[in-house]
Formats: C-alpha cells, sequence, structure tokens
C-alpha cells in the first residue's frame, strides 16, 4: 500500500474527511480533558527551552496520574516505517486491548491502519503536540470517542522517534431505533 502522509494538520483534516475517517486533527490543543491539558502542561516543563524534551525527562514519577492512560510509540524506520509500543498503560490496554512490545502493523486492522501511521508520522513531522478527536473504530468500541494528545519526544539519541499519547475516552449517544 503506497501511503504518504499529509504534513499539515489542515491536510491531514481533509485527507481524513475524504477518507470517511471520524479523525480531526486540532493544532490549537483545546482540549476538553484537564486530564490532557494536564499532561501537555508536563510535557512543555519538560521541554524547557528545547522543542521538544527527552524521553528520560518523563519519568514514571512524573508522569504517575497518567500512567494508566499513556502509550508510548516508537518509529522504527525501514522499508515500510513500523511503530513499536513500548509502553502501555494499564487502563488504555483494558479498554483496546494489550499491545505493549508489539508493533502497531500487528494489532491494528490493515483498514485502521493508515489513520493510526497518520497520526503518528504527522506529530514528528510537526515537532509539536497535537489533539486528535476521533470515534474509536477499534475492538467493537464504536460507542466511545476519544480526545487523544500526541506528543513528540526525543529518543536517547537526540532524535524525535518517540510519540507520548495519552487518551480520554467517552460514550457516544447512538440514534434511537424506531
Amino acid at each position: 500500500m503506497n501511503f504518504a502522509p499529509p504534513r499539515r494538520p489542515a491536510a491531514f483534516n481533509d485527507w481524513a474527511k475524504a477518507q470517511g475517517w471520524p479523525s480531526r486533527c486540532d493544532v490549537d490543543l483545546a482540549f476538553e480533558s484537564q486530564k490532557l491539558a494536564g499532561l501537555l502542561a508536563i510535557w512543555r516543563l519538560q521541554a524547557g527551552r528545547d522543542p521538544l524534551p527527552r524521553r528520560e525527562k518523563l519519568s514514571a514519577r512524573i508522569l504517575k496520574p497518567y500512567l494508566g492512560s499513556l502509550a508510548l510509540f516508537q518509529q522504527i524506520q525501514g522499508n515500510p516505517k513500523r511503530y513499536c509500543i513500548r509502553l502501555m498503560g494499564t487502563f488504555l490496554a483494558q479498554t483496546i486491548g494489550e499491545m505493549q512490545g508489539k508493533y502497531v502493523d500487528e494489532m491494528v486492522p490493515p483498514d485502521l491502519l493508515p489513520r493510526w501511521h497518520a497520526a503518528f508520522d504527522l506529530t514528528l513531522a510537526e515537532c509539536r503536540p497535537l489533539r486528535f478527536t476521533s470515534r474509536v473504530d477499534f475492538m467493537h468500541l464504536d460507542h466511545l470517542s476519544a480526545e487523544v494528545l500526541l506528543a513528540p519526544l526525543l529518543d536517547g539519541r537526540y532524535e524525535p522517534s518517540l510519540v507520548l499519547g495519552c487518551a480520554v475516552f467517552k460514550g457516544v449517544a447512538t440514534p434511537n431505533p424506531q
């Protein structure tokens, strides 16, 4: 499959709409969830004057209130490029399934994989945190919507190859069949 993700959030939104994806990217970071707003504040504090924080600056102690809802994805260069799930919090694993230590392309259905990769690719290309909203089209959870913070991190070689993700879920109202 040829897959060239857009590099700009507006292009992502146009592309997502054209694909029929229920996903949107918000660069204004107007979070509904205080939890996500709080994590963004920690990300910014740890970045300091640098454009991105290093992974080691975000310790388990600092991230303790968020650990259950966090995931850490690492971009693995190759042909094709892949993302490995290095860390997955217990609440996230209970909600969408345990994926820690696996590759996204092994766990996500092929029709949804471009959407996941596009969000990670966009986050790393933009080199800044992004807010995504989406219906959860995964594991029969289409009754949920998600608000997600994706934020890039520098790896041990000081390259932006890591994406820190945190998701907050809520129910979606379904039409009453008559």
